[in-house]
């Protein structure tokens, strides 16, 4: 009697072991449809913000990948200050921490290392934040898995306390920088060291497309950076006094963009 008679499904082993190609196992057990190959990127964040580099699968796509984070800094002659990195999961409005990593007085750390199903819809948030006034402090992450083809499961909460990542604000912004106030917003914890609170924040960039996915054209990684208000200033005062460089802090480029648009802090 064959392997066929007696084994009670429609395909044998020898039938997947011996089959030219992946096209009957992914029809039969369809798990995984490609694999994601390692990728790699990095920021350059500037200090005393909060820089995020979102993940986020295309449209009917499910990823299952293995993330890798860590920052670098060439501060020679820098005292070293606060590295913290975050995951979080992002549905585009709320964002939940998975976990947080800090160190004081460093140059560099890793982690978290995480590995997480991401979809269009519920994807991955990395958050960086430093305090170190150096133009060479750059944060990387990289990341390889599958992308799935099993339907999705997600549990029903008993409660919900979510609140939105950011929110639109009538607060005042100070008269130093009163000119920002079509990017200022309020920014669920946006301090660290307060990371259930709101505070009012000036929205640096958000959204640059870091990688696309090539057959669509979606970016699935993308950057943003968002600042305190109460951070803003003080760099803003010191930048105007010489007490620090706005090149080597890493906001020249901000102060550029906002000069072109007849926003000149006179720096």
């Amino acid at each position: 009697m064959s392997s066929r008679n007696v084994y009670p499904y429609s395909v044998a082993p020898s039938d997947i072991w011996n089959y030219p190609t992946r096209t009957l196992t992914q029809s039969k057990f369809p798990f995984w449809s490609a694999i994601i190959a390692q990728t790699q990127g990095s920021v350059n964040p500037p200090p005393n913000a909060i820089a995020t580099v979102d993940i986020q699968p295309p449209s009917g796509e499910t990823w299952w990948i293995f993330i890798y984070t860590g920052w670098s800094a060439n501060v020679q002659g820098t005292a070293g200050g606060v590295l913290r990195i975050f995951y979080c999961d992002f549905d585009g409005n709320v964002e939940r921490i998975h976990g947080d990593v800090f160190a004081n007085n460093t140059t560099n750390i890793s982690g978290p290392y995480v590995a997480r199903i991401l979809t269009n819809t519920l994807y991955g948030r990395i958050k960086f934040y430093h305090t170190i006034n150096s133009p060479n402090i750059y944060a990387y992450y990289g990341y390889s898995g599958f992308k799935l083809s099993k339907p999705l499961w997600i549990p029903s909460r008993a409660s919900n306390s979510d609140k939105p990542f950011k929110l639109k604000t009538d607060l005042p912004l100070p008269d130093p920088i009163k000119p920002l106030d079509k990017y200022k917003a309020l920014i669920y914890g946006i301090n660290p060291d307060k990371p259930n609170d709101y505070d009012l924040a000036i929205i640096l960039e958000e959204n640059t497309p870091l990688a696309i996915d090539p057959n669509t054209g979606f970016p699935v990684e993308r950057y943003s950076v968002y600042v305190s208000v109460s951070a803003l200033l003080d760099l803003i005062t010191k930048f105007k006094t010489g007490a620090l460089d706005p090149v080597k802090a890493g906001y020249r480029k901000y102060l550029d963009k906002w000069r072109s648009e007849g926003i000149d802090f006179g720096i």
